[in-house]
């Protein structure tokens, strides 16, 4: 009973920091005028209430994650963006159909097209002055991804195209900051053609908005220290949280085996556990590690 009163509480200090005068003034400073703030503090809300993980993110976190987004003009609707909990700390990933958008806000693209190759499907590519793209995907039984490709045209006529192996992403993907829960668990095929776009991106002629967002991007490799970010406003009747505690043992074990709860098949939770058990294995102890080990055994076992 005490569990659910202090859950409750919390989600209420959550939806009254988002309703605040103060958070809703931030928002409408910083968005587009095409998005109105009553409407992205209610598809907010939404997300929270979708993962109920956030709540036990700090409100500091959360409030950055929503402010870069409002900045962004995209919305948290777990289609151009995300929120994901990790740890006590709210992080944003934007997703491949939020790039394109920002992407196109450059006004000099005209199409924009990516896709995930697999082995049963029709693949042929070259570069150079003959340089051709043709992906004929297989009707039915297309088999695992393979690679994944971009392509843009641009309004002047030209075009080009950006090709990366199943090897290359899966490299990114392991050195991605998110790489044990959200959408690189979820929706692998988007977060593929995520990152052959990101890599194209470097070529185009991108907005403004699209280079802050990979900047802002949680999804990105660890190797890249990312700028820093501008302290937020909280809104006065916040307290602000002078030092975050670092994530304990049963915690990471817990977000680990999160990212294996929503794998919805078993070749899922292979693809996963391929890239997040040799970090488990350096970042726990030995009996940590074993724990892991043997929940993530009776997921196996669900999915049969």
């Amino acid at each position: 009973m005490a569990n659910e009163l202090t859950t409750k509480k919390t989600a209420n200090d959550i939806r009254d920091l988002i309703l605040s005068d103060s958070a809703k003034n931030q928002f409408a400073a910083a968005l587009p005028k095409h998005l109105k703030p009553d409407r992205f503090i209610r598809i907010a809300i939404t997300a929270i209430t979708r993962t109920p993980k956030l709540m036990e993110c700090t409100k500091e976190s959360l409030l950055s994650c929503l402010l870069d987004l409002s900045q962004l003009g995209l919305e948290p609707d777990s289609r151009k963006a995300h929120l994901i909990p990790y740890g006590n700390k709210c992080t944003l990933i934007i997703d491949y159909k939020g790039l394109v958008d920002l992407a196109r806000r450059s006004g000099e693209i005209s199409d924009i097209h990516a896709d995930v190759v697999c082995e049963n499907d029709s693949f042929e590519y070259s570069f150079g002055t003959d340089g051709k793209l043709i992906h004929k995907p297989a009707i039915s039984d297309r088999g695992k991804p393979v690679a994944a490709y971009s392509f843009v045209k641009l309004k002047d006529g030209s075009s080009s195209y950006e090709v990366m192996n199943e090897e290359e992403i899966k490299a990114i993907w392991k050195r991605s900051k998110a790489a044990s829960s959200g959408p690189w668990v979820t929706d692998w095929n988007e977060m593929a053609k995520k990152t052959v776009f990101r890599r194209h991106s470097k070529w185009l002629p991108v907005s403004s908005e699209f280079l802050s967002a990979v900047e802002k991007d949680y999804d990105v490799p660890i190797d890249i220290i990312p700028a820093g970010k501008p302290e937020v406003e909280m809104p006065k009747e916040v307290e602000a949280v002078d030092q975050e505690p670092e994530v304990n043992e049963a915690e990471q074990i817990g977000n680990y085996i999160s990212g294996c709860e929503t794998c919805k098949s078993k070749k899922d939770l292979d693809r996963y556990l391929s890239i997040i058990e040799p970090e488990a294995k350096g970042s726990l102890t030995a009996a940590g590690y074993k724990d892991f080990q043997s929940k993530a055994k009776q997921i196996e076992q669900m999915l049969k």
